[in-house]
């Protein structure tokens, strides 16, 4: 559902920016749009393709927490050391079970004392902890993130990002067009602390990334968040390597002017 809507507000991005499009022919390797020229030639000069990244984070979490608890009197509190990129089921469910034994000794003494859960996950990039509180009350449950560097979280983001581009079926649809470029375009709005690097940087990052090779199949990848109170793309980033032709690169540079999107060339 997420991607699904990814691609309706990219639709509409592109339609708000009075760029042509048609959507990819089913059945067959293609972008989700392909993008016409001047007049609306028939071969596309470009393509879009959008996807989303969303493992089961600390929002989820929170949700599982709340329709168990929310109605009841236990205020939780979640600590986490450092911004999970994924919380697997197994980790959800030792912080269902604290949540448990802290309300019923809370509910038999008053007071329980806070319980630590380990997270090992090489997607996480840095093991973290996840401290869980409980006391007394109906307030909404709230949670933070300890001090500490994003680098390992937005490691964690970028890696699955460029994944996203990869397998057969991708790698079809990103040099299905006979040279034109097509673009990536993956919603990283439910990947962990992704949300915290701003296009500008996300851009540049994405341009000079070490995963962007010469055998990716994707000519430029963007970044885009998108919010269930607008419908518009937010915070758009697109990286454009520099192993791609100079028209190909130039057409990428173009459709983002257009869009008003970040973007950032490696050459």
């Amino acid at each position: 559902m997420l991607e699904m809507r990814g691609e309706f507000v990219v639709a509409r991005a592109l339609a708000g920016a009075d760029i042509p499009f048609r959507l990819g022919r089913p059945g067959v390797p293609n972008p989700d749009f392909l993008l016409a020229g001047p007049g609306g030639a028939e071969d596309p000069v470009a393509g879009l393709e959008v996807t989303a990244v969303s493992p089961q984070g600390i929002g989820e979490l929170a949700e599982r927490i709340e329709a168990e608890h929310g109605a009841g009197d236990v205020q939780v509190e979640l600590e986490f050391s450092a911004y999970p990129s994924r919380l697997q089921d197994e980790v959800a469910e030792q912080v269902l079970d604290a949540v448990r034994c802290q309300a019923a000794v809370l509910a038999a003494e008053g007071q329980a004392a806070a319980v630590l859960v380990p997270v090992e996950d090489p997607k996480n990039v840095v093991p973290l902890v996840v401290t869980v509180h409980t006391r007394p009350g109906s307030e909404p449950l709230t949670w933070r993130v300890g001090g500490g560097e994003l680098q390992g979280t937005l490691a964690s983001a970028e890696y699955a990002v460029f994944q996203a581009g990869r397998g057969a079926a991708k790698t079809e649809q990103g040099r299905s067009l006979d040279g034109a470029p097509v673009v990536l375009a993956v919603d990283i709005s439910r990947y962990g602390g992704a949300w915290m690097r701003s296009a500008k940087v996300w851009a540049g990052r994405l341009a000079v990334s070490e995963h962007f090779g010469a055998d990716y199949p994707f000519a430029a990848v963007a970044v885009f968040r998108q919010s269930l109170v607008t419908p518009d793309v937010l915070e758009a980033a697109v990286g454009i390597p520099a192993h791609h032709s100079p028209a190909a690169r130039r057409t990428v540079v173009e459709l983002c002017e257009r869009l008003g999107w970040s973007f950032a060339s490696a050459g």
